[in-house]
């Protein structure tokens, strides 16, 4: 048990880590580069321009082209905020000792449910972009795309199996409930 509260404890943290980091990398991309953040001498390299338009900005984007990209930026991220965000709650229910119960699986469940919203929201905000960042450029290079391929597929059924497993486990505590009932 306290082998998985000092891994817990580590992933509790780094998840900290990343829930401040997040929103501080995106404010840097778009206020500093149009988007991409190259951290630790290119080892890191951040884009949230979708790469269907990495090409296609045939301007210099304005200041309220990047405000719009950083505010349309900041949906995705605010799911992925709200995944870190379960994610720490249920690290920090393993380091209690709480292997089993009905907080872990509502983490669990919302997690799976905020990665379904990932790939429900990501073709309007796909398209979203294209629009702010292409309605600028010369007539009939302006463009919006909406892609989708096996990696949104793969989150979707990682979404589900996510949700199926919390619905696995809500069983398992009503079973492990009824059992220290009539012990």
């Amino acid at each position: 048990m306290e082998k998985i509260q000092r891994i817990s404890l580590f992933f509790r943290v780094l998840f900290q880590v990343l829930f401040i980091a997040l929103p501080l990398f995106l404010i840097t991309a778009w206020v500093k580069s149009s988007g991409t953040l190259v951290i630790m001498g290119g080892a890191i390299n951040l884009n949230y321009i979708p790469a269907a338009y990495a090409n296609s900005i045939l301007h210099t984007l304005s200041g309220s082209e990047k405000f719009l990209g950083l505010c349309l930026s900041s949906i995705p991220m605010f799911v992925q905020l709200y995944i870190l965000f379960a994610l720490i709650n249920l690290f920090k229910l393993y380091e209690k000792g709480e292997i089993f119960s009905i907080n872990n699986v509502r983490s669990i469940r919302n997690i799976g449910y905020a990665l379904l919203i990932t790939q429900i929201i990501d073709p309007i905000y796909q398209g979203a972009m294209g629009f702010v960042l292409t309605r600028y450029n010369p007539s009939g290079h302006r463009f919006a795309a909406i892609t989708l391929d096996q990696t949104n597929i793969g989150v979707v059924l990682i979404a589900l199996i996510v949700i199926l497993i919390s619905w696995i486990m809500v069983e398992g505590c009503k079973l492990r409930e009824e059992q220290q009932l009539t012990v």
